[in-house]
C-alpha cells in the first residue's frame, strides 16, 4: 500500500461568521477560547497496564519480574487465512499482558497490491477469562489504526503504520486465560502474517481492567447531539479516533466544528470539553496541515472527496493523559455552539467511523 498524503489546498470556504470557527486563522487573537479542561479522577491503573512510553530506569531494569512469550499466526506452517476461516492466534492461560501485536500488510489472492476489500474486512476477536462475547470485536486492520487500510504511514506510542506492517502496543491484561483470533469472512485467501508477544506475570493487580474497544461506524447528524461513547461503570480511556467526511468542504472544515464533549460520573454540565475536534486530537486553527507530533497525536487520513469534499482520520494516544472515571462516562459530538455550521451542512451525510480503547474491570 502506498501512503496517501495530507491534502494542504488552501480552505475554499470562508463563513461569514465564524465566532469558533476551526478556520480561526483569521480570527483575532482575543476570541481565543481554552481548549480542553482536564479534571482528575481517582481510577488509578497498575503500572503492568499502563507503564507509559517512557517508564523509569528502575521500571526497565526489574529482572524476573515476568516471562516473555511469542507466537506467529499464518505463517511457517500454521493454519492459514483461506476463505471464511476462523483461526485462533492465541489461546493462553493467565496471568498475563499482551504487550505488542505485530501485523504485516496483507493481500487476497487474486487482488493485485496490498489492502484490498478482503483484507479490510479482517475481523479481530478478543475473548478474556473464558467469556463468550468478545470485549474486542471489530475490523483488524481498524484496531490497528490503518483505517480501511487506508490510512498514511504514522508513529504514535500505541500504534503505528510503517512500509508493508503495522504495530499495535496497548497493553492487554488478563487473569485467567485469553483467546485472540482472526476471521476471514470474505470468498478469497488472504496472505499475510502476525507476530504476538505476551508476558506471563504472577499476578495482574486487581485495580487493572481489561482491554476494550467501542467500534461504530454509521453518519453523523449536525443537528442533533450525536453520542460517541458510553458506558456505565468505572473505565478508564487510553486511545481514540475518529474518521468522518463531508461533502461540503476541504480538509475537514465546518465538521472540525463540532464540540466534543465528556460527562464524568453523572455530571449534568461537561466535566472535559473541546471547542473543536482539531483540538480534542492535539491540533488548532482546523485540520488545514495539521500534523501529528509521532507520539500522541496522528493524522491518518486528509484526503479530498468529490467535487469539494473532503475525509479527515485522527488519532489521540492518552498514555500521559489518560480520560478517568468512577461511575460512567457520557461522549457526546455536537455542533450546538456553532449554528453557522449547522446551517452550511444542513442535512448533508457525515458519514464516520470511530473507536474508543479504555479499560474496564467487568
Amino acid at each position: 500500500m502506498k501512503p496517501t498524503t495530507g491534502g494542504a489546498a488552501m480552505n475554499p470556504f470562508t463563513p461569514k461568521i465564524a465566532p469558533h470557527s476551526c478556520s480561526r486563522k483569521r480570527m483575532p487573537m482575543n476570541m481565543l477560547h481554552p481548549i480542553l479542561f482536564l479534571v482528575p479522577v481517582g481510577l488509578v491503573l497498575a503500572s503492568v497496564v499502563l507503564a507509559g512510553d517512557n517508564p523509569s530506569w528502575q521500571e526497565l531494569s526489574k529482572v524476573g519480574k515476568a516471562r516473555t512469550r511469542g507466537v506467529t499466526a499464518f505463517w511457517g506452517g500454521m493454519p492459514e487465512l483461506n476463505a471464511k476461516a476462523r483461526i485462533k492466534v492465541l489461546d493462553a492461560d493467565g496471568p498475563g499482558v499482551i504487550t505488542s501485536i505485530h501485523v504485516s500488510a496483507m493481500a487476497a489472492v487474486g487482488i493485485e497490491g496490498f489492502g484490498s476489500p478482503p483484507v479490510a474486512e479482517l475481523i479481530i476477536r478478543v475473548f478474556y477469562d473464558g467469556q463468550a462475547k468478545p470485549a474486542i470485536e471489530m475490523p483488524l486492520m481498524d484496531f490497528v489504526g490503518d483505517i480501511q487500510c487506508e490510512s498514511q504511514y504514522f508513529s504514535s506510542v500505541f500504534m503505528s503504520k510503517v512500509k508493508e506492517s503495522h504495530n499495535f502496543r496497548i497493553p492487554m491484561p488478563f487473569r485467567k486465560h485469553v483467546t485472540i483470533e482472526v476471521g476471514n469472512p470474505s470468498d478469497r485467501k488472504v496472505n499475510g502474517y502476525i507476530e504476538l508477544t505476551y508476558d506471563a506475570v504472577d499476578a495482574v493487580p486487581k485495580e487493572s481492567g481489561y482491554l476494550r474497544v467501542d467500534y461504530q461506524t454509521g453518519s453523523l447528524s449536525a443537528k442533533t447531539p450525536n453520542t460517541m461513547f458510553e458506558l456505565g461503570k468505572a473505565g478508564v480511556i487510553v486511545a481514540h479516533w475518529l474518521q468522518y467526511e463531508t461533502e461540503k468542504a476541504r480538509d475537514g472544515q465546518l465538521i472540525c466544528e463540532a464540540d466534543q464533549q465528556f460527562f464524568l460520573d453523572g455530571d449534568a454540565r461537561p466535566t472535559l470539553q473541546s471547542m473543536g475536534s482539531e483540538d480534542l486530537y492535539g491540533g488548532s486553527w482546523g485540520f488545514i496541515e495539521q500534523q501529528g507530533d509521532g507520539q500522541y497525536t496522528s493524522v491518518l487520513r486528509n484526503e479530498k472527496v468529490g467535487a469539494a469534499g473532503s475525509r479527515v482520520a485522527v488519532l489521540r494516544c492518552r498514555s500521559r493523559d489518560a480520560i478517568s472515571f468512577r461511575k460512567s462516562c457520557k461522549w457526546v459530538l455536537t455542533w450546538e455552539n456553532d449554528g453557522w455550521a449547522v446551517q452550511a451542512l444542513a442535512d448533508s451525510p457525515i458519514p464516520y467511523r470511530h473507536c474508543v480503547y479504555y479499560y474496564s474491570k467487568d
